[in-house]
């Protein structure tokens, strides 16, 4: 056989191998296709996962518009394993929880954590489980930075810093912290801690004398939160989909659909999943006001 044969029949082998393969994946996104359009055309309940630190949150905000837009959900439940984020990110996702929460019923299962910014979410919904472990509470705000100045001097860096006004950039890593830096960052602080709990009195029936011991920032244990009643139920997530069942008179045998688990099929059919930007350098999550719990802080 020829030289020219051969790679003639190498292409050619090689031609139909890529064919195969494309008609494979071709028709397991169709099957992937019709299964999402089919299972969005029936009424569902909704669920939505809010895990690890909640920060910069589009894709889940996103999940939870898409929902809000859909007249074929019927409820919606909320898990939520975060120990909290940046206060405005969890002011974001409390914000359109909310508004669907005046659509349909909203609950939300807190998992192992769901401590400051993570309960601030949890706030959105009309009712809250929890398992009796759960750690939750942690009600407060925090901004953190370090000054250096003394070190700089060691090793003999003398830092310049020119500013417009007295408390531009305050906080500053290369200056000291005057008392009245700190009296305008503690104001700062205070704002937003009330906002907090302005936030919290508003969606649950808790006594001044509470609020007191809850606003110092302490956590709680779920059998601890439902005495304070900073939760509703000690349950599972079973529970609360019973209940959701129960309060918008849904069918025992309805669809639950996973928000977070559907949209990352439909990325990946339009392929906008590898649009993303995997360098965990690119965003610093410390960064901001936050309102989190991590005793490693």
């Amino acid at each position: 056989m020829k030289r020219n044969e051969i790679l003639e029949k190498y292409l050619s082998k090689r031609s139909l191998i890529v064919k195969r393969f494309a008609t494979v994946l071709i028709s397991i996104i169709l099957i992937f296709s019709f299964f999402l359009f089919t299972s969005k055309k029936k009424d569902f309940i909704a669920t939505i996962s809010i895990e690890g630190i909640i920060s910069n949150p589009e894709d889940t905000l996103n999940d939870l518009e898409n929902i809000n837009k859909s007249s074929n959900a019927k409820a919606l439940l909320v898990n939520i394993n975060s120990p909290g984020g940046t206060f405005v990110s969890s002011k974001e996702l409390y914000d359109k929880i909310k508004e669907i929460s005046k659509k349909i019923p909203v609950v939300t299962y807190m998992r192992e954590m769901a401590t400051s910014g993570g309960y601030l979410v949890s706030l959105a919904s009309q009712k809250i489980f929890s398992n009796i472990g759960t750690i939750t509470g942690s009600v407060g705000v925090i901004l953190q930075t370090a000054e250096i100045t003394e070190l700089l001097e060691k090793i003999g860096i003398n830092p310049i810093v020119i500013k417009s006004g007295k408390l531009k950039a305050t906080p500053n890593p290369l200056e000291g912290l005057s008392e009245n830096d700190s009296r305008y960052l503690n104001d700062v602080i205070k704002s937003m801690q009330l906002e907090f709990l302005s936030i919290l009195s508003e969606n649950r029936n808790i006594e001044s004398k509470t609020l007191e011991i809850i606003s110092d920032g302490r956590i709680f244990t779920g059998k601890q939160a439902k005495e304070l009643n900073l939760i509703d139920f000690i349950g599972s997530k079973s529970d609360a989909i019973r209940w959701l069942k129960d309060e918008a008179k849904l069918p025992q045998d309805i669809d639950i659909l996973d928000y977070s688990k559907e949209n990352q099929y439909e990325k990946l059919i339009s392929m906008r999943l590898f649009d993303k930007n995997f360098n965990f350098l690119k965003k610093n999550i410390y960064s901001g006001f936050l309102a989190i719990w991590d005793p490693k802080l």
